[in-house]
């Protein structure tokens, strides 16, 4: 069976899994809305958010002013609005303040930028988009931001004493715009959210929940994200009884086409949908039991190597097997000698195989398959506060700003 159709594949999904069916029923309508038209008004209006942040013991009483810069608060992840409001719970004395840059007029149409402030850990209010601080003593950014604000707010980047980078990509028109550090791909990668890890354990701690034979691959549909390399080289007798589920939009049609050519000349069973939202996405990673990332990397393209995405923390919050590929090198100038980085920290939910070698993809296939989900130990992963934790006592030492009394 091989469904392209988005509303049927949904419809699919929602009438063999009956837990799933009893979440969406009625709100079937909302499964394919991008987080920006749920949640736009995160950046309208005084929001009380629904996020109960783990205490970890981690919290700095030492007044400062910390600007996050271009972290949409539309969502629910550590690197949107997960980051900034939960230091707005571990600095209770701080001003915490965060800009969006919203150039594709997502909020209101308009190409405008957002600034809100951050207050108790649950709480956003918007603010006049200039009225920013006179200075803040420390900025958290991502990506390009720096050159943006170069061009639209040069004033508030010269404001701003200590400018971190935490997530550059590590491609090349990202490093050295202007910040005073920035964090190796190797040591950035985001747990899933708060949010997203709640709805997770409380949909698998349901009667009658259990596992589906369900194998995932999200993300746009493109060659680096290597969804038909991998349909190409796995032995579909591994996959019988079992679908292929991919989610995400098609960037090539192309290089899509091939990729159902190769599971219908295989009689694989594969359902695509277009992007999901991340609730749904959520719930359906909670009844898989494989989440597969065969990324490549393009040296050629001033990104010779990558970070873990995303969805590789969202995979493991819902208690999934992750198979990742690599492309070795040992001439990697990071020193990793593979193509992508994977945290030490997720190992143990990780099996890594080599994409050069045609029967990797199926002895590692066949190791998730064996593997007994219920002999390892999801708990002990990472949180997303453990990790902000970690990512914003680095920027203290590095800015200078760090009172070891403050630390509680």
């Amino acid at each position: 069976m091989i469904c392209l159709d988005s509303k049927k594949t949904v419809e699919i999904l929602l009438s063999n899994i009956n837990l799933l069916k009893e979440k969406w029923s009625g709100k079937e309508g909302l499964i394919h809305l991008k987080p920006f038209e749920v949640h736009r008004e995160n950046h309208l209006k005084k929001v009380i958010h629904t996020v109960n942040f783990r205490d970890t013991g981690f919290v700095k009483t030492k007044p400062m002013k910390i600007l996050f810069s271009h972290f949409p608060l539309t969502k629910y992840e550590m690197e949107s609005i997960e980051m900034p409001l939960y230091a707005s719970r571990v600095f209770p004395k701080s001003k915490i303040d965060s800009v969006y840059f919203d150039s594709r007029g997502r909020i209101t149409n308009n190409n405008t930028h957002y600034l809100t402030s951050l207050v108790g850990g649950n709480i956003s209010i918007p603010r006049e988009k200039n009225d920013f601080e006179d200075s803040y003593d420390l900025m958290i950014t991502k990506s390009s931001t720096i050159t943006t604000m170069k061009k639209r707010m040069p004033k508030v980047l010269d404001s701003c004493k200590y400018k971190v980078n935490i997530q550059t990509n590590n491609y090349a028109p990202n490093l050295d715009v202007g910040e005073d550090y920035r964090f190796c791909y190797t040591d950035f990668f985001a747990p899933a959210g708060r949010k997203f890890t709640d709805r997770a354990q409380s949909l698998m701690s349901q009667n009658g929940f259990g596992k589906m034979e369900l194998v995932v691959m999200t993300g746009t549909v493109i060659w680096w994200k290597g969804q038909t390399e991998w349909v190409e080289n796995v032995d579909p007798e591994l996959l019988k009884d079992k679908v292929i589920l991919i989610f995400g939009g098609i960037s090539d049609h192309g290089y899509f086409h091939r990729l159902i050519q190769s599971a219908q000349s295989k009689n694989i069973s594969l359902l695509y949908s277009e992007y999901v939202n991340p609730d749904f996405l959520c719930d359906v990673l909670c009844f898989s039991r494989i989440k597969i990332m065969n990324h490549y990397a393009d040296p050629g393209d001033g990104q010779p190597a990558l970070g873990p995405s995303r969805t590789f923390g969202e995979a493991i919050a819902c208690q999934n097997i992750c198979l990742h590929g690599q492309t070795y090198n040992n001439d990697n100038k990071e020193g990793i000698g593979k193509n992508i980085c994977v945290p030490a920290e997720w190992n143990d939910y990780t099996i890594e195989y080599d994409q050069s070698k045609k029967d990797n993809f199926n002895t590692s296939l066949e190791k998730a398959l064996s593997t007994n989900l219920s002999n390892i130990d999801f708990e002990k992963t990472i949180s997303v506060e453990e990790k902000c934790d970690q990512i914003f006592e680095k920027c203290l030492n590095l800015s200078g700003l760090t009172d070891e009394n403050n630390r509680q």
